[in-house]
């Protein structure tokens, strides 16, 4: 099962993509938590702390998706191919 480099690196970046994402919504929930955000700007702090992660985390299920594709596709021929009885019978 290889997995080519430019997949493995864009399975790489979207886990790291990932966990900064989920990291800068913390820290930015924590601060408008800490320092009182203006009421106008709450639904976008909100919005924007719950979707950047889910949006990264869409992309990392597409990038492992990627990755276990030829694998997957690998299954599927074998699963086409006749079997055949052993030549010496065992």
């Amino acid at each position: 099962m290889a997995v080519t480099r430019s997949t493995s690196r864009r399975l790489t970046l979207a886990v790291v993509s990932l966990a900064l994402t989920a990291l800068a919504a913390a820290a930015l929930i924590v601060a408008a938590a800490l320092v009182p955000a203006p009421p106008a700007a709450l639904p976008l702090l909100v919005v924007t702390c719950i979707g950047a992660p889910v949006g990264s985390a869409f992309e990392l299920s597409r990038a492992l998706a990627a990755v276990r594709e030829p694998c997957a596709q690998l299954r599927r021929e074998l699963e086409r191919l006749p079997e055949a009885p052993h030549p010496l019978g065992y």
